[in-house]
């Protein structure tokens, strides 16, 4: 995924086992990779650069000096103030948990029961807690792990600003991950 201009990556990119080695040099304005690509980033030289003014209309997650813009699709950012979920989020989680646990069919629903769009996010989340593999919809907490502060910085010896970013479903998930257990 080398020198591709990308700004940022799908949450549940790295949860894949058959995955070993990600290289995402020189794409200056990846600022954060998903917390699943810990052990399987071979090379970031060249990423993050400054936000840009178009990136300043995507959502962004901040941690000190650091700033990382979140996927379009990211709706709503958690903190761990916020100990109450969404209705929407809760709602499509039990509906998620109902179905598959159940029926192990989301085509068993019909396009009248609920609108499409919920329809589609229901078939596709967001993406999935890195700590406790949660599918998340609307909502995500996010951590931040600056590649600086990790054992791999000396593979990168300053090349590199980009972060490590943990999405977590909860303010309990959030807490309580930690990117090297």
């Amino acid at each position: 995924m080398a020198g591709n201009r990308l700004a940022f990556l799908p949450l549940d990119l790295g949860r894949s086992r058959e995955l070993q080695y990600v290289y995402v040099d020189n794409n200056v304005h990846l600022k954060g990779l998903p917390s699943y690509l810990y052990n399987k980033v071979i090379g970031c030289s060249g990423c993050g650069a400054p936000v840009q003014v178009s990136e300043a209309k995507l959502l962004s997650f901040s941690s000190g000096q650091l700033t990382v813009p979140l996927p379009a699709e990211v709706k709503t950012i958690g903190t761990e103030k916020d100990h109450i979920l969404p209705l929407q989020e809760l709602a499509m989680r039990s509906l998620h948990h109902t179905y598959h646990s159940f029926l192990k069919d989301l085509n068993f629903l019909s396009p009248i029961s609920l609108p499409r769009s919920l329809l589609e996010l229901l078939h596709c989340p967001l993406g999935h807690c890195h700590r406790c593999s949660e599918p998340m919809f609307t909502i995500v907490y996010p951590k931040l792990f600056p590649l600086r502060e990790t054992p791999m910085a000396g593979l990168h010896q300053g090349r590199t600003t980009v972060s490590f970013v943990a999405y977590c479903c909860s303010t309990q998930c959030l807490q309580t991950f930690d990117l090297l257990s």
